[in-house]
């Protein structure tokens, strides 16, 4: 079976879309009532690209600098980072993201997440899901600082494990 390639290119925010621009605007104009982790880590865009093969996810985040970023691949949306405190102490994002390890990514960040890793009971949610979520976390010792995710279509050719 022959590897084909779909990818996915865009400016993701830290904190969100363009519609973060539009609630910052307005919650200015209302009292600077902002929901709790709005502006959760800085405004700069990133770059994040990813594209996947029938054997792996690879991204490329080039304006990502964290000393240590945690790499997860979700089956469903991950949830948001916790308000900043203890709670960010040794968090994860849950069951439905598959943790590939920490990354040094001090000159940007480049991986290749192998699907091969998803083999046996972890497979399953991830073959019924249409869309899946590659979510970067800034580590810092064992407390996390802040996070981006990116959405794409599950690709449509994994190899057989």
């Amino acid at each position: 079976m022959g590897e084909s390639s779909r990818t996915a290119r865009g400016r993701v925010g830290v904190a969100g879309t363009i519609g973060l621009a539009a609630l910052v605007v307005a919650s200015l104009t209302a009292a600077c009532d902002l929901p709790p982790g709005a502006l959760d880590g800085p405004m700069t865009p990133i770059n994040l690209h990813v594209a996947t093969t029938s054997t792996s996810v690879d991204i490329d985040a080039p304006g990502w600098f964290a000393e240590t970023t945690a790499i997860y691949l979700c089956s469903a949306e991950p949830p948001p980072l916790p308000e900043p405190g203890p709670d960010r102490v040794g968090w994860s994002p849950g069951s439905a993201c598959h943790d590939y390890g920490r990354y040094d990514s001090r000159k940007g960040l480049v991986a290749s997440l192998g699907l091969a890793d998803l083999a046996g009971p972890a497979w399953a949610p991830f073959a019924a899901a249409q869309d899946w979520y590659v979510l970067i976390v800034d580590v810092r010792g064992d407390r996390v600082s802040i996070a981006i995710r990116s959405r794409f279509a599950a690709p449509d050719d994994v190899a057989a494990f």
